[in-house]
């Protein structure tokens, strides 16, 4: 599914984060969801660090803070969602997504193949399903839903 200019323009700002880190997630409703995500940045200061006695050099703290964004990403209606651990997360090449680095939306994936096959859900019904995929410091949130979701910045105003 290619995705309008609407939904570049909403997925812009995530976008622009180099980083994004999972402060909340919840369903205010039944059968919702809703994510506040904040904006991370690097210092500006490289350190080396020792892992299994390997020397990993220019390595940069990513922290976030009042100064950065916040936003709230909100579906109305979900059909699944899935909360993995980046640490643990398989990169698969077979994927196919649109737009961006951190926030994506996914024409071909195994968490739809999987949705497609543990539900009756499908494009007849409830609707065409969209996977959006929101990748975080330390969380990748996959949403498979039948609409895009409302992204508000709350910080800065």
């Amino acid at each position: 599914m290619a995705v309008s200019d609407m939904g570049r323009q909403m997925f812009a700002d995530l976008n622009s984060c180099a980083y994004l880190f999972l402060r909340e997630i919840g369903e205010p409703r039944e059968n919702s969801l809703r994510l506040i995500s904040e904006e991370g940045t690097a210092s500006p200061d490289a350190i080396s660090i020792e892992v299994a006695g390997t020397v990993i050099s220019d390595c940069r703290k990513v922290t976030s803070g009042a100064d950065t964004q916040l936003f709230e990403i909100a579906w109305d209606f979900y059909v699944a969602y899935s909360v993995r651990n980046e640490s643990y997360v398989v990169r698969d090449d077979s994927e196919q997504f649109d737009l961006g680095n951190l926030v994506r939306i996914y024409s071909k994936s195994t968490f739809l193949d999987y949705v497609a096959r543990a539900t009756f859900a499908c494009d007849e019904h409830p609707g065409p399903l969209l996977h959006v995929g929101v990748l975080c410091e330390s969380h990748i949130i996959d949403m498979i839903s039948t609409d895009l979701p409302k992204i508000k910045k709350l910080r800065p105003n």
